[in-house]
């Protein structure tokens, strides 16, 4: 069961809290920056493009239930409160007619992770931080049994970060069925809770 109130999660180095509508054009620095969306879903944003995006993800946080939650998540540095990047846990990608969550296409118990940081912040260990505090997150406080995390196969250091969590490879999308039009083999890893269910 999701928390009804999500609370900023605190790490050594980062805090991990919900977007806002004030993150904006923090996100748009990096989310418009090709060294950022090379291996994203998606080419660098506009301005416009990038509003547009987080409006939809706000929609999303906002209706997400016990149930179907989609959250967007600012990851911060807990000096400055400088927000360096982002990331995403769900388990439904759209809304129903009713204006609350649909039934998404990972099997309950399954959640999905995703995260990007500002190219002036790689190389720093923040993205495995905010990745392991997530994981946690949708184990511990969510009832998760299984965390998913998909990348194109080009990101070794993505891939690597996310081994050294403890996933592993789930499944293979050829470049000619990835829809997002990169080019590139999509890979699934997945990393099983050790409090899970036999299947």
């Amino acid at each position: 069961m999701v928390p009804g109130n999500i609370e900023p999660l605190v790490t050594e180095r980062l805090v991990l809290r919900p977007l806002s509508g004030s993150d904006e054009a923090a996100i748009h620095s990096y989310r418009s920056d090709p060294a950022a969306t090379r291996y994203l879903s998606h080419d660098p944003l506009t301005v416009e493009e990038n509003r547009e995006r987080l409006t939809e993800l706000l929609a999303l946080c906002r209706a997400s239930t016990g149930t179907w939650f989609n959250y967007g998540w600012g990851i911060t540095l807990r000096e400055s409160g400088e927000l360096v990047g982002d990331a995403r846990t769900w388990n439904s990608t759209g809304m129903a007619a009713t204006g609350l969550l649909a039934p998404g296409t990972h099997p309950a118990g399954h959640a999905a992770l995703a995260y990007v940081l500002h190219p002036d912040h790689h190389h720093r260990g923040y993205g495995r931080e905010a990745a392991a505090a997530l994981v946690k997150w949708l184990v511990t406080q969510c009832g998760i049994s299984t965390v998913v995390a998909a990348v194109y196969e080009p990101n070794s250091r993505s891939i690597r970060l996310l081994q050294s969590l403890g996933f592993r490879p789930d499944s293979t999308l050829p470049a000619d069925q990835a829809t997002a039009g990169k080019g590139f083999p999509l890979l699934t890893f997945r990393l099983d809770s050790p409090h899970r269910s036999s299947d």
